[in-house]
């Protein structure tokens, strides 16, 4: 199998975000009077919409949710450029795959312009040869949009393509568009759950994902 593009999500995949995603929505939390979050339905949430994220986070009915969105990104702005990290080898990985001629993609939930704020800030934007967000496409995860104006965008084939995700919502997006996948298991989702979605691949380790494309590529 060879591959041509590698389409990755943000959140628990290149970056280590959770830390910033859980203070915003405790902020948010006390904001609004409530006593806590939830973080183990947080944690399943992320990579969804950010209203689906509050939703399960702080268990608010989607009319309420809906109007915390706003707050919530306050706060997450507030707090996101001291928290948030890139996962060790993330940047190492980039570039072996960029001198190995792999077209690089993201496709992330997150906002548009803070997904690209973000990239901007740890330093890694310029990998990119194409980025989606949340105001990018119709239908968000997991439904194959983003992948599938990636493709496009980049006139690529389904099966040159592999998705690599820490969520079952990343796997169900690269399976729906025809793409190869490949599951992290140190992200938001466990491996036993990941496992469940027939990944094509899983790896421990973002730098496993290298040196395997090195090899059958």
């Amino acid at each position: 199998m060879t591959y041509r593009l590698v389409v990755f999500d943000f959140d628990g995949t290149l970056a280590d975000s959770e830390a910033s995603i859980m203070r915003s929505l405790e902020l948010v939390a006390e904001d609004l009077g409530l006593s806590g979050i939830d973080r183990s339905n947080a944690r399943k949430s992320i990579g969804l919409p950010l209203q689906r994220t509050i939703e399960m986070g702080l268990g608010l009915d989607p009319g309420r949710a809906s109007g915390a969105v706003e707050l919530y990104r306050k706060h997450y702005h507030e707090v996101a450029y001291g928290s948030t990290r890139l996962f060790p080898g993330v940047v190492e990985t980039l570039d072996v795959l960029l001198k190995n001629n792999f077209l690089l993609a993201v496709a992330s939930g997150k906002s548009t312009a803070g997904l690209n704020a973000m990239m901007e800030h740890l330093g890694i934007a310029e990998r990119f040869c194409f980025v989606a967000g949340a105001q990018d496409v119709q239908r968000p995860k997991p439904a194959p949009d983003m992948v599938l104006k990636a493709l496009t965008s980049l006139d690529v084939a389904p099966e040159e393509c592999l998705v690599v995700g820490d969520t079952v919502h990343d796997i169900e997006m690269g399976q729906r568009a025809g793409a190869h996948t490949c599951a992290v298991t140190y992200g938001n989702n466990s491996a036993e759950e990941l496992r469940r979605f027939n990944p094509t691949f899983m790896v421990d380790s973002l730098s496993d994902i290298q040196l395997f494309l090195q090899t059958i590529s």
